[in-house]
């Protein structure tokens, strides 16, 4: 079972700001569907990573973020590259991990 890294609000907006492709993966404990697509998250950030990076957020721990970024729903993956969004899927939507890695790949 994937185990999100906890990051702060500060170091999570440094990651995203910063230069290239990076993937915000919110999510929390609490949530069913969170804890129905975590048993297959480490193998969507391993593809993932080989083309951008990754950095993790908490909804109830990285609250700012969440309603800086209008995540309203989770599971959710947000890609932005150097700094701006470029595309999002989830948002309190059951999703598989196909369709993630599906999404990902449509923005390359």
């Amino acid at each position: 079972m994937y185990q999100s890294k906890q990051n702060t609000d500060a170091s999570i907006e440094k990651v995203i700001q910063s230069a290239g492709r990076h993937v915000l993966f919110l999510s929390a404990d609490w949530c069913g569907d969170c804890r129905a697509i975590k048993p297959f998250v480490q193998n969507i950030k391993d593809t993932i990573t080989q083309t951008a990076g990754w950095v993790d957020a908490d909804r109830d721990a990285n609250i700012d973020i969440a309603t800086k970024y209008n995540m309203r729903g989770i599971p959710s993956f947000v890609l932005f590259q150097d700094g701006q969004e470029v595309s999002r899927i989830g948002h309190g939507e059951r999703i598989s991990p196909q369709q993630i890695l599906d999404w990902y790949q449509n923005t390359l």
